[in-house]
């Protein structure tokens, strides 16, 4: 069972880097995925990742150089190409798929990706990415949490107007679409929801990462993700997409849909025992186990 162990890391995107830590022709070693992971630009600017540790002899490859589109280990010159071979002898280093994207650098723990990242709606909505946090459970948690249809009325204080529908959109990925308000009338008007619903849908895509669409009262997207740390616990990351002008009401109605969160999942100690009403947090468990690990 992949779902929650800590000793596996599933097969999903994840953020290695900021893209501005690199430029072209350098490279850097990162710990993520529980690895150490070198990811390095070639003469051309392209990201590349390969496992940190060279096959020779396991140095650092952080410390090696770019030459054209290949990477050279500093302690005996080994050079491996964005693939992993090696140019002096057999022996290939682990290469992971990299995508570039909103200013991050995203690997895939896996040989070959088994799907892309989500895709922005609308092109003209400002991407701002939000500092990163670290809680204390493990990154399924994290990402499962907007599926958690009943945590919303009993900790955020909504209510529903119609029941939450859950779908599976595509093969790797689960959407739960919500409509409601919250029941404080302060929280009403500081979100605009005197008058109309909250409509939103939560979907996440693999073991890492969610998107969140809030269509009403203003429009905007959100995609979360997290990747495990050496501790067990969960690196986030957070990408909000929005107009300018509709900034501060989405800021209210993220603290609204998030608050709290944080302060649960930093001292849960998960047990599986899901009742009827956790139906879409256990197929989010039976979608991550059958991705596998690496």
């Amino acid at each position: 069972m992949s779902f929650n162990d800590p000793s596996l890391v599933t097969q999903s995107w994840y953020v290695a880097a900021r893209s501005r830590l690199l430029r072209a022709g350098q490279v850097k070693s990162f710990d993520v995925l529980r690895r150490r992971i070198a990811v390095y630009r070639d003469e051309h600017g392209i990201a590349h990742a390969l496992d940190a540790r060279c096959p020779h002899l396991g140095a650092d490859l952080g410390h090696g150089t770019v030459a054209g589109d290949s990477l050279r280990c500093a302690f005996h010159g080994w050079g491996f190409g964005p693939d992993g071979s090696c140019r002096q002898g057999s022996r290939s280093a682990r290469a992971y798929p990299v995508v570039e994207r909103w200013g991050l650098i995203w690997v895939f723990n896996g040989r070959q990706p088994l799907f892309d990242l989500p895709d922005v709606p609308d092109g003209r909505l400002r991407a701002l990415r939000l500092p990163s946090q670290r809680i204390n459970c493990h990154p399924h948690l994290v990402i499962a949490n907007g599926l958690d249809i009943t945590h919303y009325e009993s900790l955020h204080g909504m209510d529903y107007s119609e029941p939450p529908q859950l779908t599976r959109p595509a093969p790797h990925r689960l959407s739960v679409s919500l409509r409601g308000r919250p029941r404080a009338r302060w929280q009403q008007i500081l979100t605009g929801t005197w008058a109309r619903d909250i409509v939103a849908r939560f979907t996440t895509i693999g073991g890492s990462m969610a998107w969140a669409t809030v269509e009403a009262p203003v429009r905007f997207h959100m995609l979360f993700t997290g990747r495990p740390d050496a501790a067990g616990g969960c690196e986030t990351q957070t990408v909000l997409f929005c107009e300018p002008r509709h900034l501060l009401r989405a800021a209210a109605l993220i603290y609204l849909l998030l608050h709290d969160d944080h302060r649960i999942l930093n001292d849960i100690r998960f047990a599986p025992h899901f009742v009827e009403s956790d139906a879409p947090l256990k197929a989010f468990a039976e979608l991550v186990d059958s991705l596998g690990s690496w």
